[in-house]
């Protein structure tokens, strides 16, 4: 299964990561250094989470504990909409690397450049998909590990949010078994319902 995926840029960013929004504050620091004790190497960031300093406290302790290198991460912020005039990008851009007490991102991408007129949303909970329920069965693991490892088989990098220890782990065991094309197949199943933002 793909641990890394190469981006145009020759980087190679983990398909897995720490999703940190809205995570609660007072735990989110937490979160982050169990899951890259648990093996983790992506944290997605955003300074309109608003919780970048706890996060940047806990990657401080990971470094100085000596548990991983700054180089061994794949650390990813995001630039608020109302901060893209080029003016104010370096001004974000600094924010993010005091609050997160680091000196470089890997990626920084900005929040809806574009705007976001006709977007669509998915509607609905796939974890309760009764076809993700049944493969889940079948493989012996949870709805979560079949919802993520369907998302990296298909090519898509994932970043699962979770506070809780457990689910943090295991979020991250994908890597060591697959979805067979045949039940791959069945995921067309799902019937997606998505919401017009107009």
């Amino acid at each position: 299964m793909a641990r890394h995926f190469l981006l145009n840029t020759g980087n190679r960013m983990p398909s897995v990561g720490l999703g940190t929004w809205q995570a609660d504050p007072g735990v989110v620091g937490a979160a982050v250094y169990a899951a890259v004790k648990a093996g983790y190497r992506h944290i997605d960031c955003a300074s309109e989470y608003g919780n970048e300093k706890e996060i940047g406290l806990a990657l401080k302790t990971l470094f100085e504990e000596g548990i991983v290198k700054r180089e061994d991460l794949f650390i990813t912020s995001k630039l608020w909409n109302d901060r893209h005039a080029p003016e104010d990008v370096p001004e974000a851009l600094n924010e993010s690397l005091n609050d997160l007490q680091l000196d470089y991102l890997d990626l920084y991408l900005a929040y809806s450049p574009l705007g976001s007129p006709g977007t669509t949303w998915m509607n609905g909970n796939v974890l309760k998909e009764p076809v993700i329920i049944s493969i889940a069965e079948k493989l012996g693991k949870t709805t979560g590990q079949v919802a993520l490892l369907w998302n990296i088989q298909m090519g898509h990098s994932v970043l699962p949010k979770s506070t809780n220890q457990e689910r943090i782990k295991k979020n991250l065991d994908v890597y060591d078994w697959a979805i067979q094309d045949d039940v791959l197949a069945k995921f067309t199943e799902i019937q997606q319902v998505t919401l017009a933002i107009l």
